[in-house]
Order: structure tokens, then C-alpha cells, then sequence
């Protein structure tokens, strides 16, 4: 495959005349910036996952830089700060943009998200997700930016506020101490969006704990994107080789035979616009339900056939609904026409077509 070369703007970390290259899992790319900004360039495949980014300077000096927080860790490799970088644990946070359209991208157990910021400011970016393996769409959360409450505020409260602060950090003895394992999993919940899956911050905390039981008593290690976070804060030994269940939107088409044209009695009424069954077949219209079921019988989601489409011959109705893989076996079934079994590979690339007449 030849090279493709890609565009960019770059932040003021890259405003120099130096010339940058990185290695992914099997590509080389490089990007040259101007003393001023403005474009750069990079030329590579558009899949890649660097893992870490090496300025070479005027003289020839190579100069590591940490992945995790950019800082120059000199020709030693090991930053000060975050320690060795390693790839056995996918951690959730922030980590530079590997594909350098935004100075840090936000990932959620290891999986890099549309979620980036350019110093403090947030915003989406799908399109440079999309251009990364493994990539997850995360919503962008809805907060103040620091700056925004700054400016609301006027400077004579601010600095009577700042000296209050400073006044009672030396009166008052204190000792701050690190964080819980606790307060560790519901702030990652936060950031990744998915502290809605529960009812309260205790009933997020009981599910994280008893995800680490299952794990301890030997259950499989896999689960969805909140149990990833729940065994990185309470059971980190099980992070390596935790696989995160993947969730696909299946489409389904359920199609109606009415019998042959000759036939005195068609089982499907049809008004040119829409159709549905009759003469037996009465049960099939827009609000029969499709029940998604797994192996023991518990139902997982449920759709609704919609408006039929076709003439007195066949009548068409098409359907979707989510499903995430981790079950033995998928159960489909459409009133009562009976059960059609699938495993969640078959859903995902194949989606559910069903007839039914003849």
C-alpha cells in the first residue's frame, strides 16, 4: 500500500523547525511543523497506534517524550512522573492525540474515544476517532469550562477568595490524603460517561465489587466498558487481558408471502402505502413485537415490526434493535411464528431475515 499524506493544524508544543518521527505497531510516519504553527504534515497508513513520540533535535539528539503526559524524559526512556511506559494495563484517561489533529485524546480502557482538548477546552472528534484502531464514539460531557467561571466572577472576590485559602492552609493542620479505590471508580465512571448505568454511587460501587468476586472465584474476564473500570480500580491483576464486550445495532427484515396472484383469498390487506396481514395471519402488523431473548429465556430487548411495505403478494416490515455480545446463544421470535436462533457474530454481520407464508 503506498503512503498517504495527511493534514493537520498542530499546537505551540510542535512550533519549532525540528523534524518528528514516531513508530506505530508496523508504520513509520513523520511530521514536519514551521517556527510559526500552521499546517503540518505526516505521511503513513491511517491506522496506527504510536506509542510514543521522538523529537529529534538541530544536532541530531534524540529527546523521549512520556506518552502518557508529553513531559522529556531524556535518553534514559523512564518518565519521572508516570514511571516506564507500559502496555499490559489500558488505562482510562487522557493521552496525547496520536493523530496529532488536538494536543491530548481521552481513552476508555485503553480504546481511544472522539473526546479531545486542546489545553482546557473540549470538544468531539470523530472523524480523527475514526482514523485510530479499536476506536470508541463517547459523548462529550457538558461542563463549565475553568476559564468561563473565572470570568464570572469578579477579581476583588477572587483574590479575597485566594487569600482565605492561603490564610487557612497555614493556620489550619491538615493531611491530605489519596484517593479511594472508590472515588477513583465513580470519577472515571464520570469521565467516560457511563455513571447513568446506575441508580446511585452505591449501587455503582456494589456492581464494581462484585464484578471482582466473579473474577476472584474464577469467572471469565470479560465484561462491558464499566466493568473494564471497575477491575482497574478494584482489582487491577485482572486488567491484562480483560476484554470488553462489543455492542452491534442489528437490522432484521420480516417479510409476509400473501399466497399466488390467482388466489381467491390473500392473507395480507394492502392500501398501495402500507400492508398488513389478515385471514390468519392477522397478528402480523406495524405493533407486533420481536422479542430478543438469550439462552435461559430472560429478555434482553425488545422491537416492534413497523409499517409494513409491499402489495397483496408480500408485505415487507423492517426492524432494528441493539444487542452486546457475552450470551451462550440470541433467541428471535415474532408473535407467536416461532423461535430463530443466532449466535451474536451472526446478528452482527448477517442481521435477522424471516418469512413467513408461502
Amino acid at each position: 500500500m503506498s503512503p498517504s499524506i495527511h493534514r493537520a493544524k498542530i499546537g505551540p508544543e510542535f512550533q519549532n523547525r525540528a523534524e518528528w518521527t514516531a513508530r506505530a505497531d508496523h508504520t513509520i510516519f513523520s511530521v514536519r511543523a514551521d517556527h510559526n504553527g500552521g499546517d503540518a504534515f505526516w505521511r503513513g497508513e491511517r491506522s496506527f497506534r504510536p506509542a510514543a513520540v521522538v523529537p529529534v533535535g538541530p544536532e541530531g539528539a534524540v529527546l523521549m517524550v512520556c506518552p502518557y503526559c508529553g513531559s522529556d524524559v531524556g535518553s534514559s526512556g523512564v518518565c519521572e512522573k508516570c514511571g516506564a511506559a507500559r502496555e499490559d494495563v489500558k488505562a482510562t484517561g487522557w493521552r496525547p492525540d496520536p493523530t496529532a489533529r488536538h494536543e491530548g485524546r481521552y481513552y476508555v480502557a485503553g480504546r481511544p474515544t472522539s473526546r479531545v482538548r486542546n489545553g482546557r477546552a473540549e470538544t468531539n472528534d470523530p472523524a480523527g476517532g475514526n482514523m485510530l484502531p479499536d476506536y470508541v464514539d463517547l459523548p462529550l460531557r457538558s461542563r463549565m469550562s475553568i476559564r468561563s467561571s473565572w470570568l464570572s466572577t469578579g477579581m476583588g472576590a477572587a483574590i479575597i477568595v485566594m487569600l482565605a485559602l492561603a490564610f487557612w492552609a497555614l493556620r489550619v493542620p491538615h493531611h491530605r490524603q489519596s484517593e479511594s479505590p472508590d472515588a477513583i471508580y465513580l470519577s472515571a465512571l464520570q469521565d467516560a460517561g457511563l455513571a447513568g448505568q446506575f441508580n446511585s454511587d452505591a449501587n455503582a460501587i456494589a456492581h464494581g465489587k462484585q464484578v471482582c468476586r466473579q473474577l476472584d472465584d474464577g469467572g471469565p474476564q470479560q465484561g462491558l466498558a464499566a466493568d473494564k473500570i471497575a477491575v482497574d480500580a478494584f482489582c487491577p491483576r485482572f486488567s491484562k487481558g480483560f476484554h470488553i464486550f462489543e455492542t452491534a445495532t442489528v437490522t432484521g427484515t420480516f417479510v409476509l408471502a400473501g399466497g399466488e396472484p390467482d388466489a381467491e383469498i390473500s392473507s395480507i390487506a394492502s392500501d398501495g402505502a402500507s400492508c398488513h396481514g389478515v385471514n390468519g395471519y392477522s397478528d402480523i402488523d406495524r405493533n407486533t413485537q420481536v422479542i430478543v431473548r438469550n439462552g435461559t429465556g430472560e429478555i434482553l430487548d425488545t422491537a416492534s415490526l413497523g409499517d409494513g411495505h409491499g402489495n397483496d403478494l408480500t408485505c415487507t416490515f423492517s426492524f432494528s434493535f441493539p444487542v452486546t455480545e457475552g450470551q451462550d446463544r440470541y433467541v428471535i421470535s415474532v408473535s407467536h411464528r416461532g423461535d430463530f436462533i443466532y449466535t451474536f457474530n451472526q446478528l452482527a454481520s448477517q442481521g435477522v431475515h424471516i418469512r413467513l407464508g408461502h
